[in-house]
């Protein structure tokens, strides 16, 4: 799998709303709700809202998954969001992630599938007891998108 590490030296401040999402339905699930924020103009508050001096390359429309890495309940919360150091609009919430090592995979899909089953037991690293974070960048952007997973060496 490819992939490569990040080191953020600051607190990720994500301002948006959360939903919960039944683990067993949420390929299907999420993205629909970002349809649906597109249609009900939620995506373009937050594009908006975005960084314009960014800080690092986590500069898009974030999914903060649950409230660690490994997924184990039936449920979670998928927190809609982008990185913004301002005052939480009225109507959302900020979350902040206190983590420094991440490992950041090309193509969320695929990471998913992969993640568990394939780079955990080979990498080198463990999962922290933090949410992984789903980015999806500008339509021009290579990688579309990317999955990125708060780790520490074992």
């Amino acid at each position: 799998m490819d992939y490569r590490i990040e080191t953020l030296d600051f607190n990720l401040q994500v301002v948006g709303k959360g939903k919960v999402v039944k683990t067993s339905r949420a390929f299907k699930t999420i993205p629909t709700l970002w349809n649906g924020a597109k249609k009900d103009g939620f995506m373009q508050q937050l594009i908006d809202m975005s960084w314009e001096e960014p800080k690092c390359t986590l500069e898009s429309l974030l999914g903060v998954c649950g409230k660690e890495a490994a997924i184990t309940d039936e449920e979670f919360t998928y927190f809609m969001g982008v990185r913004y150091d301002g005052k939480a609009p009225i109507g959302l919430e900020t979350h902040t992630i206190h983590h420094r090592t991440w490992a950041v995979f090309p193509g969320i899909t695929n990471a998913w599938k992969r993640l568990y089953v394939e780079w955990v037991p080979t990498s080198g690293y463990e999962l922290a007891d933090i949410p992984c974070i789903e980015c999806y960048y500008p339509q021009k952007h290579k990688p579309r998108n990317e999955l990125w997973v708060p780790i520490m060496t074992k």
